[in-house]
C-alpha cells in the first residue's frame, strides 16, 4: 500500500489496473500510427501506380530497416523485437498497396 501526498491511499491492485489502462492507451495511439502509416501506404500506391514503380524497393526497406535498428539500439529496445515489428509494418504496407494497384487495374479494365 502506498500513501500519496494528498493522504489518498493507492493499493497496489488501483496501482496495477492505472498501468493496465495506461497500456491500452499507448497500443491505441500505436493502432492509429498504423492506420495513419497505412493511409501514407495507400498513398504510395498511387504515385508508383502512375509511374510505373514495383511495390517493393529493397534499397529503401534495408534502409528503413538500418534506421530503426539503429533507434531500437539507442533506445534499448531488443533489436529481434524492432526487426520483427517492422518486417509486419513493411508486410502490411506492400498487401495494401498491392490491394490498391489491383482495384485500379480492375477499374481501368471496366473503364
Amino acid at each position: 500500500m502506498y500513501i500519496l501526498s494528498g493522504g489518498e491511499v493507492l493499493t497496489q491492485n488501483s496501482e496495477l489496473e492505472s498501468l493496465r489502462r495506461e497500456i491500452s492507451a499507448v497500443t491505441f495511439e500505436i493502432l492509429d500510427l498504423c492506420k495513419k502509416r497505412l493511409d501514407i501506404a495507400r498513398r504510395i500506391a498511387m504515385i508508383k501506380l502512375r509511374a510505373n514503380l514495383p511495390i517493393e524497393d529493397p534499397r529503401i526497406e534495408r534502409d528503413l530497416k538500418r534506421g530503426v535498428i539503429a533507434l531500437c539500439r539507442e533506445r534499448n529496445l531488443h533489436e529481434d523485437f524492432c526487426d520483427a515489428l517492422l518486417g509486419l509494418l513493411i508486410k502490411e504496407s506492400k498487401r495494401v498497396q498491392k490491394e490498391v494497384m489491383e482495384h485500379a487495374y480492375a477499374q481501368r479494365e471496366a473503364d
